[in-house]
């Protein structure tokens, strides 16, 4: 659910519209009438943090900053949060309030305040040149093979290891339009964008709803090919698969284990979710929060899950900047929304990239879970499976 405010003017328009006003922050979901977006436009504040208290720095300065707001009167902040993956990451975690929220729904964009940009007009779309990143396939095979063997070793059950790729342009980005493609090619998954970290991720870390709290935890995957019988059949594949249903129970014991103790809850049995490129195991964790905690504290409490780093925690947390050699960046860290009152939701940055500052290109990642039994050349598929989303999203024959 996303946050209400008293509404003060009401513009009929495309979310493809309300996406050019300006290159907002966002946060949209669903298809159909259900398809629904949170956008805000400029920074009335504005904090930064990087380290092992990264996380409650940010949750810090947003209390204070809510009780300032409340002390002169002012309406109840939001704020739009991304949160990088290492407490050793260069690069700064980042909490925005904008200056102005609107919500869009059904063909309606709703604002609590007037003084949103005029839509720009969609620029020429230029072809990208998509170039090796830190880590190139053959490295990365490589990288899979030694993780195999460090779980033979038995020093690690799983590890998720990523590789990058940089898309390159001669001019900047239109990154509203790359936005809007992603949301409405992908209804099932939270399309975001914070400081230029942006993409579709189908994984909701954690959201917050008064005392209720929620997370989808994915693991475990199968290429979707279009075709109904060949999809079937790798669905039932996937539900059947040992090495796939060990990965999935690391990621969502991890994420369980984690809420249980703040929250009174609930896991359900895995399903096979199905999205445009790719199908995942999906288990739907639920709660009832027995402290007063925020999305953000919620989150930093999941956060990592064993979806993006392995089991146990620490020691791959350790082995993956060993084996990967790169600064991961916001990628498979925490990106959503909290209000003033805790509520919020925030999804794994995954299927994503990080716009450079000239915006002229976006460094992406993709990675998979590295188990007992996985094979170096089908773990470098995967991640070619993974970018798919973010690939067609930046090529010039996708359309919104």
């Amino acid at each position: 659910m996303l946050p209400t405010d008293d509404v003060l003017l009401a513009i009929r328009e495309p979310l493809t519209t309300s996406l050019r006003r300006g290159t907002p922050l966002v946060w949209a979901s669903g298809d159909g009438r259900e398809r629904r977006a949170l956008l805000g436009w400029g920074e009335r504040f504005r904090v930064t943090a990087r380290g092992p208290e990264r996380f409650a720095a940010l949750s810090a300065a947003f209390r204070e900053h809510v009780a300032a707001t409340r002390a002169d009167g002012g309406p109840a902040p939001l704020a739009f949060v991304t949160v990088t993956f290492s407490p050793d990451s260069a690069t700064d975690s980042v909490l925005v309030v904008p200056d102005v929220v609107g919500r869009w729904h059904s063909g309606q964009l709703e604002l609590p305040a007037a003084g949103v940009p005029e839509p720009s007009e969609p620029a020429e779309f230029e072809e990208l040149d998509f170039r090796a990143g830190s880590l190139t396939r053959e490295q990365y095979r490589r990288a899979v093979a030694r993780a195999v063997g460090l779980i033979a070793d038995g020093e690690v059950e799983k590890i998720v290891l990523a590789r990058d790729l940089e898309a390159v342009a001669t001019h900047p980005i239109d990154l509203p339009a790359v936005l809007a493609r992603l949301q409405y090619a992908n209804p099932e998954s939270w399309t975001f964008h914070v400081d230029g970290m942006f993409g579709s991720s189908p994984e909701l870390l954690a959201a917050v709803h008064g005392r209720s709290v929620y997370s989808r935890v994915l693991a475990g995957s199968a290429p979707v090919t279009g075709r109904p019988d060949a999809d079937a059949a790798a669905a039932s594949d996937l539900m059947g698969s040992g090495k796939d249903h060990a990965e999935h129970a690391y990621a969502a014991r991890s994420v369980a284990d984690r809420l249980a103790s703040v929250a009174e809850v609930r896991a359900g049995e895995p399903e096979v979710l199905r999205l445009p490129t790719i199908m995942h195991l999906s288990t739907e964790v639920t709660g009832t929060l027995t402290q007063d905690l925020s999305a953000l504290d919620v989150a930093a409490l999941v956060h990592p899950s064993a979806a993006v780093c392995g089991t146990p925690t620490e020691r791959a947390r350790d082995l993956i900047a060993e084996l990967e050699g790169l600064d991961r960046g916001r990628y498979a860290g925490p990106v959503g929304w909290v209000d003033a009152e805790g509520n919020g939701q925030f999804a794994i940055a995954l299927r994503s990239g990080q716009l450079a500052a000239d915006g002229c290109s976006v460094r992406l990642f993709a990675g998979g879970g590295i188990v007992d039994g996985s094979i170096p050349n089908e773990e470098l598929a995967e991640t070619a499976q993974k970018f798919l989303p973010m690939y067609q999203a930046l090529s010039p024959v996708a359309r919104p």
